[in-house]
């Protein structure tokens, strides 16, 4: 609720186009830059396998099995993400500073408890070598802090340091690879070694930057969980919304297209590379989301709520209101405009690039990566009025839009997959679309009836919710 960073507020208040350019500039590093920094991790490392020798096999297990080392602790933390989220803000806005850190280690140590179970048993059940499975656990473990640790980095707007952080890691990563490579030891471990190196860098440089921000703290680091019966449908939405992304990859591990890797890690390479691919066309829309929704929609929305909490007249409040709807529909149409340019540029320009090039794309993955342009551009749009619900403190209708992300991607996926190839991408499509007609008609009506909801939907008497995690929570804490 914060906005964006002070530096890039800073940026945009300036005049003139170079100033415009800079800014924009500096927005989509901070907001793409940990995107793109994990895609060139992941194929640094396939060309150091490369360039070690390794076989085709050898290459895709280290490149999918760090990807399924780094995505499940995405989709584990994922539970949590708006949920810490809400309690930084709110600790924040309390001055309870010192409350924060210890609720990080609480998150780490409850999703490290669930996730290192489940993924032990994974490999396991992968049945790879030991010393594989060890890294890889290793590589979890680092995964689940780092994910967290963003959270609270993301909640002092120091898009700098997390850029950095990754950049740092991303880097020493690849060169602790290279000269594992150039002195000849062990494919796949080395690699592996490698990857951890650069998580395990990055976790020291987060841990000091957050160390810089927050005091050690006090108190129980369980008292998050008062924070999930207050607002549970925080845990969902954000498990929902990153499900929702990715289950159409996961489905297609086990459609036609899919080959075993080593045991229970499969892929997908001529969906799976298409994807990625067509996964980027959606950074413009990550970037005017902080750049143009936050930047121009978060002052009149702020204007808007200070006049309620402050005692405006209703003539001021009205006022307020109608500015605050006139910008937020203008920035949703602008941002949803430049989507479209990027999609058709994408389709018409990048698809034949890629057949041109003779980059291994065949005519069904170039068919595939224009039907999947649309339908991450419908996504991007849709998350986009997701988090302005979220704003809102809409929660409801924000775990429904996410909700019906991830419902209709993972029937229509299944549905397209029992079809021939040229239905592939179609069930995201549908999924993408679904998110955005959801989100925007719940956009649409919880604004237009804006004022009940805050005036008269309320409780008259507010009753603290004492569900059995506030109970652990307030146990916890009053023995700390």
């Amino acid at each position: 609720m914060a906005g964006i960073g002070f530096e890039l507020k800073k940026l945009f208040s300036r005049q003139g186009l170079f100033a415009n350019i800079q800014a924009n500039f500096y927005a989509s590093i901070v907001t793409a830059g940990p995107m793109i920094m994990g895609a060139v991790l992941l194929f640094g490392v396939k060309y150091l396998a490369i360039l070690m020798g390794a076989s085709s096999h050898e290459q895709d297990l280290i490149v999918v099995g760090i990807t399924y080392a780094l995505l499940f602790p995405l989709l584990l933390s994922s539970t949590l993400s708006f949920v810490l989220s809400r309690f930084i803000a709110d600790m924040l806005f309390q001055k309870q500073n010192e409350r924060i850190l210890p609720s990080m280690y609480g998150a780490m140590s409850i999703l490290l408890v669930i996730g290192c179970t489940g993924w032990a048993i994974f490999l396991y059940l992968t049945d790879l070598p030991l010393a594989y499975s060890i890294l890889l656990f290793i590589l979890f473990c680092l995964a689940v802090v780092v994910w967290v640790q963003i959270n609270y980095i993301n909640a002092v707007k120091d898009y700098r340091n997390i850029i950095a952080g990754f950049f740092m890691g991303v880097v020493i990563g690849l060169l602790a690879g290279y000269v594992l490579a150039v002195n000849q030891f062990e494919i796949i471990a080395s690699l592996y070694s490698a990857v951890c190196i650069g998580y395990g860098i990055m976790v020291l440089y987060y841990s000091a930057v957050l160390n810089r921000y927050f005091p050690m703290g006090k108190g129980s680091s369980l008292k998050f969980l008062e924070w999930i019966d207050k607002f549970p449908a925080l845990v969902f939405v954000g498990f929902f919304v990153t499900l929702g992304l990715f289950i159409h990859l996961m489905l297609m591990w086990s459609s036609p297209w899919g080959a075993q890797v080593h045991g229970l890690i499969y892929h997908a390479p001529p969906h799976d590379i298409p994807a990625l691919v067509a996964f980027f066309t959606i950074l413009v829309t990550t970037v005017n989301f902080v750049t143009s929704v936050e930047v121009n929609f978060y002052p009149k929305y702020r204007l808007y709520f200070s006049l309620l909490n402050n005692g405006g007249s209703l003539h001021d409040f009205s006022k307020a209101y109608a500015e605050m709807m006139t910008v937020l529909k203008q920035e949703i149409f602008y941002l949803s405009l430049r989507q479209l340019i990027v999609t058709i540029i994408a389709i018409v320009v990048v698809g034949d690039l890629l057949n041109n090039f003779g980059m291994g794309f065949t005519n069904e993955m170039i068919g595939l990566f224009r039907v999947l342009c649309v339908g991450y551009a419908f996504y991007a749009i849709g998350n986009s009025i997701m988090l302005v619900l979220l704003y809102f403190a809409d929660n409801r209708d924000a775990l429904l839009t996410a909700f019906a992300l991830c419902a209709v991607n993972l029937i229509g996926t299944w549905v397209s997959i029992q079809l021939p190839a040229n239905y592939y991408g179609f069930g995201f499509v549908a999924a993408g679309f679904m998110m955005y007609v959801v989100g925007w008609l719940r956009l649409s009506g919880y604004t237009r009836n804006l004022d009940y909801y805050i005036f008269c939907q309320q409780p008259i008497f507010y009753k603290e919710k004492n569900g059995w995690l506030t109970c652990l929570a307030y146990k916890f804490d009053s023995g700390a």
